[in-house]
């Protein structure tokens, strides 16, 4: 028998981080879901953003980190506030709105030695 090839469950999506550093204060306070969700009202509000120091390209962008949030699910919070985005590598998100802080502080060399955090 012939192996069977992965089906595609998705299209398109990327990883949050790379969703939510171009974005106004890098994405905290942005409303992101995964593009496998269909069910609508469903998203994380993103509340803080750690990225890695270590991880800057040559565009100045960084692509590694952590990211904290508070999920919705059907405009219902669920679990606690501030907690861990689960799969944030995977390439599987999409951006449904973008934070209302237009601030974008820059990122310094001298605040990345410690590791860079964003608070909303």
């Amino acid at each position: 028998t012939m192996p069977r090839s992965p089906k595609r469950w998705f299209e398109g999506g990327k990883r949050l981080l790379d969703l939510l550093f171009p974005l106004g204060n890098y994405g905290v306070g942005a409303r992101v879901n995964r593009v496998t969700w269909n069910t609508p009202g469903c998203y994380w509000v993103i509340t803080k953003v750690k990225y890695n120091k270590r991880a800057v390209q040559e565009d100045g962008s960084i692509h590694l980190g952590k990211v904290w949030g508070t999920l919705y699910w059907r405009d219902e919070q669920k679990g606690r506030a501030d907690r861990r985005v689960p799969g944030h590598c995977k390439k599987r998100w999409q951006v449904l709105e973008e934070s209302p802080i237009a601030d974008r502080p820059p990122l310094e060399r001298g605040r990345l030695h410690r590791k860079y955090y964003l608070h909303l």
